[in-house]
């Protein structure tokens, strides 16, 4: 246990309801300046991480950064 306090602990229940994915269901490659967030892949991403890795490789070793690449942000972070 990581306190003494959690070994007479019970868990009552291990859902949450919060879901990687965003309202579209659609995974997306978001710039905030020089920051590059890859989010939104829910149960898909081991299959689309290499599309979604290129798309953001892309980002990291080109100097256009526009839109068709990727969404930009305007600094706050969207909830799933």
């Amino acid at each position: 246990a990581l306190h003494p306090a959690f070994g007479e602990a019970e868990i009552v229940e291990t859902g949450v309801g919060v879901r990687p994915a965003f309202p579209d269901n659609l995974p997306r490659v978001e710039t905030d300046g020089e920051i590059i967030a890859i989010n939104g892949l829910y149960r898909h991403g081991f299959l689309l991480a290499p599309a979604m890795a290129r798309q953001a490789a892309g980002l990291v070793f080109s100097q256009d950064r526009t839109k068709e690449h990727a969404h930009e942000t305007d600094g706050q972070r969207r909830g799933a």
